[in-house]
Order: structure tokens, then C-alpha cells, then sequence
């Protein structure tokens, strides 16, 4: 494979679709990682303590595996095991794919955000689920659409921003937003 077509390989994040959606089309996950970059340094600022570079780094390749894998939105236990599987499964794929320089700073990257326990992974996931919900700030349609109350919306998001005040605090704030433009369903 020409090192050409090996940084083409990661060129194809923004072909894969995403459940999210920008204006009458799907969000490719490339656009998730734009919009999530932005995001984490935007509470970068605020959140002292975390690698900034590390917590860019896991982010650019966090979902780099759904080149294979494909994006999954699920909550059924069963279809996230497999989901899972499926990404380690990509994650192996890229490994032999991607330019030379560039698959330890992946591997590295996928090892500790599939792990999960430092706080920079920690942080990376917060903001992998807030971003989503910020995508669709401006399409009520799609909350309404999947039941989103606020009991659901916290019951997937709280559990990753619980570490961290900042985001805590603004997951809060956005409840009470959400709730004042009638966008989480009223339980």
C-alpha cells in the first residue's frame, strides 16, 4: 500500500454517517470530531490538570476505527458488546493501514481511550457524549423523535461528566435550557 493511500485510509472518517444530524443530512463522524475538538478545548480551558495535548490526540483518533466499523447508535447492552468487538476489530484493521508514523500515537490513543481510566479518557468521553447532544440542539424533531426526557438524557450522559465540576455544572445549565426551549420531552 503507497503511503498515499495509507492517509487516504483516515480521509475516510468523513464518508462514514453518523446517527446526528447537519442541517437535512447525516453528520459524518469526521464533522463529530471536528465539533468535539472544539469542544474539549473549550473546557480545556476550564478544567485544569488534563494533557492538553493527550486529550487532543485521543479525540482525533477516538473514532477513527468507524472507518471499519461503521458509526452505531445504540442502547441495547447486546448491540454495544458487539459494537465493541466490532471496533477492536477496526482498531486491528487501521493498525496495518495507516502511515507508519502515525499507528503508535493510535494505538496509544485507542489503548487508553478503550481503557478509560485516566482522567484525560475520562474527560475525551464527556465530551463524546455532549457533543451530540449540543449537534442537536437546533432539531426538537429528534428529541421528541427517541423520547429524550430529561431522565434519559441524564441517565446516558451524567455518569461521564460526573468527574469533572465544569462539565457537571454545564450539563446542569443545559438541562435547564433544554427544558426552557421545550427540546427534552416533558416527563
Amino acid at each position: 500500500m503507497h503511503e498515499l493511500d495509507r492517509i487516504y485510509e483516515a480521509y475516510k472518517l468523513k464518508q462514514v454517517s453518523r446517527f446526528n444530524n447537519v442541517l437535512l443530512r447525516k453528520e459524518s463522524s469526521a464533522e463529530h470530531v471536528f465539533s468535539s475538538l472544539f469542544l474539549a478545548q473549550y473546557f480545556l480551558k476550564k478544567v485544569k490538570g488534563l494533557s492538553e495535548e493527550k486529550v487532543m490526540r485521543m479525540i482525533l483518533y477516538h473514532d477513527l476505527v468507524e472507518v471499519y466499523a461503521g458509526d452505531k447508535y445504540t442502547f441495547d447492552l447486546n448491540e454495544l458488546e458487539q459494537k465493541e468487538i466490532d471496533e477492536d476489530n477496526a482498531a486491528k484493521k487501521l493498525i496495518k493501514t495507516l502511515p507508519m508514523p502515525l499507528v503508535k500515537d493510535f494505538e496509544e490513543c485507542w489503548a487508553e481511550w478503550r481503557e478509560g481510566k485516566t482522567m484525560e479518557a475520562k474527560f475525551c468521553k464527556a465530551i463524546d457524549v455532549l457533543d451530540p447532544a449540543i449537534n442537536e440542539l437546533e432539531r426538537p424533531d429528534e428529541w421528541k423523535k427517541y423520547g429524550y426526557t430529561e431522565k434519559k438524557f441524564r441517565d446516558t450522559k451524567e455518569k461521564y461528566v460526573n468527574d469533572f465540576p465544569e462539565l457537571k455544572e454545564f450539563m446542569e445549565e443545559m438541562i435547564v435550557e433544554l427544558k426552557k426551549r421545550r427540546i427534552i420531552v416533558v416527563e
